[in-house]
């Protein structure tokens, strides 16, 4: 009869799930930041009576067309050749991953394509361009 007490008292160690618990926790805190940083918030995209939306594919190369015109990748500002050089290598990184190309509602035309032209010179074979719907903020 004193077997089945001694079992009765069984405790389940908690204190290495919870370590288990935060390092977690920690992790998705930080991966959701990394991916913040792809967006740039100064950036106003136009809206569009129709569009699909985009896949949320984990490695894809965001370049951001501010409204003067500047090219911004992850937070830094580039020039055309620096961009060109980079779509090189997140190509020979992550061939067959998507582009997007997040362009300020103000940007003119031709420097989208100007973008455009430069993913595609680096073998990019999709790119996305996104828009808000609207009444979207």
């Amino acid at each position: 009869m004193k077997a089945l007490q001694e079992e009765d008292n069984f405790d389940i160690p908690m204190t290495s799930l919870i370590d288990i618990v935060f390092l977690l926790l920690i992790f998705f805190l930080v991966a959701t930041n990394f991916n913040r940083r792809e967006t740039d918030h100064s950036v106003v995209l136009p809206q569009s009576e129709s569009g699909v939306k985009a896949e949320n594919v984990p490695s894809r190369l965001v370049i951001n067309i501010r409204h003067e015109g500047t090219l911004v990748v992850n937070g830094s500002v580039l020039s055309q050749a620096e961009l060109r050089a980079l779509a090189g290598e997140f190509v020979a990184a992550h061939p067959g991953r998507p582009a997007v190309i997040r362009a300020d509602a103000q940007v003119p035309y031709r420097a989208v394509m100007q973008v455009f032209g430069i993913c595609r010179g680096a073998g990019v074979v999709n790119v996305d361009l996104p828009v808000l719907e609207p009444g979207e903020q």
